[in-house]
């Protein structure tokens, strides 16, 4: 018999590791300390890549616990994680409730339901207030779910939509989730913390507009900075500030900037804020407060794009800014967007000249990143009308079109070339070579992808610092040769010419086998 007032939840994310701040189930525990607030009681278990939840431990807290509905944070890579332990909990406890919420079922189709027959209910509104009502349903001996507002469940062979139901006005109602001891924080290096929710712009590539209804509610002062010195208290000492509009108010942000160096002293953090407030006197005051990295958005350093996109940006602005964050010891990410409607091969490539050209490392969230036509966004629910045109692959419901497309600019050979162009720019692949480290594996990828990056001066500085630190001194000079006949004027073409030997010698051995997958028949072998 299930317990009437405990309900569970389980955080996938298979891509980080359990110290990553990306593992803290923060949108669980905000409803799970709303349920025990108003007197329900739960846990969230975390299943991740070092530390992944075993079927024995999860049927363990079900039979134990007996729990009326089991609630998933839904993310389009970890569709088919939650369909398996969601699964799993009906064949343990059949009359178990499935929920899904967050980004993926906010928007995601009903009749998706269909496709995935283990999950119940798709949650409509926000989190904390949907999940309430419908603990109140369930403990209340099972009432009619259709009269829960903000859910979406199968009535037969159709979907039934109950309507909608809209969240706290003051975000401060909602308790918080580590001082209510809802988020474990054994381990952990790092924490999230959210100062305001929702977005007022019109990217069209953005689902939170959409999810907010383009407004945007603000936690107090007060409670950011009490979470703050209790983390800190904990041993926490580094922040990473996720909500999208951090800066969305200069005197706001210059208050909570201000309250941190005074009462919070002797922490770090990350932050994302638009470029157009910046200034030198901001970028001071950041520093003070303990930032060491400043995101700003770009998605594309091309004017024309940015106009498709509606995104109001001056590239030009930009580069002064990142300078003057990077003079005032500040680190700086970019946020980019390649295969965006509008964007050319060129187009694209100029974005990761302009990251290069200012001197912003490809790494964090500046590695790039193919766009995503998830459920929500004016792209996904009009693509033709963007020139964007889908695979024609078969999908179940519960999964978006995501990264399967192409566009009326761009081929889905163009898009994959430059997913391999921003990836060999990585700041790790770069520093692999440059010391030495896991060179055939650095060069497996380029080798494998010649054809697709050979047009790129990068592809060929590698391969001629991996010749050359592996003493295949002929195959060195044919690649520092092609770079200077192709990029005469290319930083890296005098980065290399100030590091060649003065004479290239020929080294004679036997071909050995790890030598042999370096090989391409569209590339200069290396010397045998």
């Amino acid at each position: 018999m299930a317990r009437e007032d405990y309900f569970l939840f389980v955080h996938v994310n298979k891509d980080a590791s359990r110290i990553s701040s990306d593992t803290i189930p923060i949108s669980e525990a905000y409803i799970l300390a709303y349920l025990q607030r108003h007197g329900f009681h739960g846990r969230i278990l975390v299943d991740c890549r070092d530390r992944p939840l075993s079927a024995s431990r999860f049927e363990g807290i079900l039979r134990e616990k007996r729990p009326l509905a089991l609630g998933f944070s839904a993310y389009q890579e970890n569709m088919r994680d939650i369909r398996m332990w969601a699964r799993f909990a009906k064949m343990v406890s059949p009359g178990i409730k499935v929920i899904l919420g967050g980004p993926q079922a906010t928007f995601m189709p009903g009749e998706a339901l269909l496709h995935m027959p283990e999950v119940d209910l798709l949650c409509r509104g926000e989190g904390e207030t949907v999940m309430l009502e419908l603990a109140r349903c369930l403990a209340g001996g099972g009432g009619e779910l259709a009269r829960v507002p903000g859910l979406c469940m199968l009535s037969g062979e159709r979907p039934l939509e109950t309507g909608p139901l809209e969240g706290v006005d003051e975000l401060d109602d909602y308790p918080s989730p580590y001082l209510s001891g809802a988020i474990e924080l054994e381990e952990k290096e790092q924490a999230m913390l959210f100062t305001s929710r929702g977005c007022p712009f019109r990217c069209l590539f953005c689902y939170t507009p959409g999810a907010s209804g383009r407004k945007i509610r603000f936690h107090s002062l007060e409670r950011v900075l009490e979470e703050m010195s209790f983390l800190k208290g904990a041993g926490l000492r580094r922040f990473w500030f996720a909500d999208p509009n951090f800066s969305y108010s200069r005197q706001r942000l210059e208050g909570l900037l201000e309250a941190i160096a005074r009462e919070v002293p002797g922490i770090s953090f990350w932050c994302q804020t638009r470029y157009d407030l910046v200034d030198r006197a901001l970028l001071r005051l950041l520093k003070r407060a303990g930032a060491h990295t400043v995101a700003y958005g770009l998605e594309s350093a091309d004017p024309g794009v940015l106009g498709v996109v509606d995104k109001r940006l001056d590239p030009g602005r930009l580069s002064e800014v990142i300078a003057m964050t990077q003079e005032a010891g500040l680190n700086v990410e970019l946020f980019t967007l390649f295969g965006l409607p509008g964007e050319t091969y060129a187009k694209a490539m100029k974005t990761l000249d302009f990251v290069r050209r200012n001197r912003v490392a490809v790494r964090g969230n500046s590695i790039s990143q193919q766009l995503h036509l998830f459920f929500g966004t004016p792209l996904e629910r009009d693509p033709g009308g963007h020139g964007i045109r889908p695979l024609g692959w078969t999908r179940p419901g519960y999964l978006s079109v995501c990264r399967d497309f192409e566009t009326a600019s761009m081929s889905r050979h163009e898009i994959r070339q430059v997913s391999y162009i921003w990836y060999m720019n990585r700041q790790e692949f770069f520093d692999d070579v440059e010391q030495g480290r896991n060179l055939f594996q650095r060069a497996n990828f380029v080798c494998r992808h010649w054809k697709e990056l050979s047009c790129r001066p990068e592809a060929r500085y590698l391969m001629a610092r991996i010749y050359l630190e592996l003493e295949e001194f002929e195959a060195a000079f044919e690649q520092v040769e092609a770079m200077k006949d192709l990029f005469p004027a290319h930083p890296l073409t005098r980065k290399i010419l100030s590091r060649v030997p003065p004479v290239f010698k020929v080294v004679h051995r036997k071909a050995a086998s790890m030598s042999a997958t370096m090989i391409s028949p569209s590339m200069p072998p290396m010397a045998a």
